[in-house]
């Protein structure tokens, strides 16, 4: 069986990290650890994920991007450094992930292909009612509970069809509907070894297209994890951390186009050697 990890790109609330690890012990895939990948260093924080290391199967790891001026990728790549699992699952620390969240991308864990999923985001009325006791029973996932909680919201994004097909309306700014979604993607490490990880240099809200498109440069593909993966973003407490701030800007997809990451993993690993 491929060993995987699921990596946690922690850009909330402990409150939301609390709900994200609490999705996790419904998964029908149990064979992996899970590392939560931190930009920063919160004492709540490292509360919660030490409660679920004690609980959840498979134990959890808090990683901290080294330096003080630390962002997203910082974070992801010391994660992916800090395992050896073949296969990387990646989920946003404020996104709850269905109960077949990991099967769906281990199941279509293939070399050449990226898997991903899509993000829906929630209103106040749904966060609020999210807790252990609905994501443990399943009510959190179930269109019916749902549309009790919030019809407006209900209406506006599903409208009585089945979770997962959905208007789009995520990322228009990626190429296609083919993307990677920092809250559900999936690729193997050594994939993401070769194209040098997550470029430190990108500003977070444009991580997702950069690698997308760095990962088809070197002959990747995009595969649909389909509905299963797709997750529930919990509603931001203040500004959406994917607000775009300079930082450099995306590879560009283009045949024979850039596949490394300017300041990456080998970059992280040079500078840790050094310390």
């Amino acid at each position: 069986m491929t060993a995987v990890a699921l990596i946690i790109g922690n850009h909330g609330t402990p409150d939301q990290l609390d709900l994200c690890l609490a999705s996790l012990y419904a998964q029908d895939h149990t064979d992996f650890e899970t590392l939560v990948a931190d930009s920063g260093h919160d004492d709540r924080s490292d509360d919660v994920v030490a409660h679920h290391a004690a609980h959840l199967a498979g134990g959890v790891r808090h990683i901290q991007a080294p330096g003080s001026d630390a962002n997203l990728a910082s974070a992801l790549n010391a994660a992916v450094l800090s395992t050896m699992a073949e296969y990387l699952v990646f989920l946003g620390g404020d996104c709850v992930a269905q109960p077949k969240f990991i099967s769906a991308h281990v199941s279509v864990a293939d070399y050449g292909y990226f898997g991903y999923s899509e993000t829906l985001p929630l209103d106040s009325a749904i966060t609020g009612a999210i807790n252990a006791r609905s994501l443990g029973t399943g009510l959190a996932f179930e269109e019916r509970w749902l549309e009790s909680v919030s019809p407006a919201w209900h209406a506006r994004h599903l409208k009585g069809t089945a979770l997962g097909k959905f208007k789009d309306w995520l990322n228009r700014d990626t190429p296609g509907l083919r993307y990677w979604n920092a809250d559900s993607s999936s690729c193997f490490r050594d994939e993401l070894l070769a194209i040098n990880g997550f470029d430190r240099d990108v500003e977070d809200g444009r991580l997702e297209r950069d690698v997308a498109n760095r990962l088809q440069n070197n002959g990747q593909e995009p595969v649909s994890a389909g509905p299963a993966g797709n997750v529930l973003r919990l509603l931001p407490p203040g500004d959406d951390w994917r607000a775009l701030s300079g930082g450099r800007l995306p590879a560009e997809l283009a045949p024979g186009g850039e596949v490394r990451a300017v300041n990456g993993l080998e970059e992280l690993t040079t500078e840790a050697d050094a310390a």
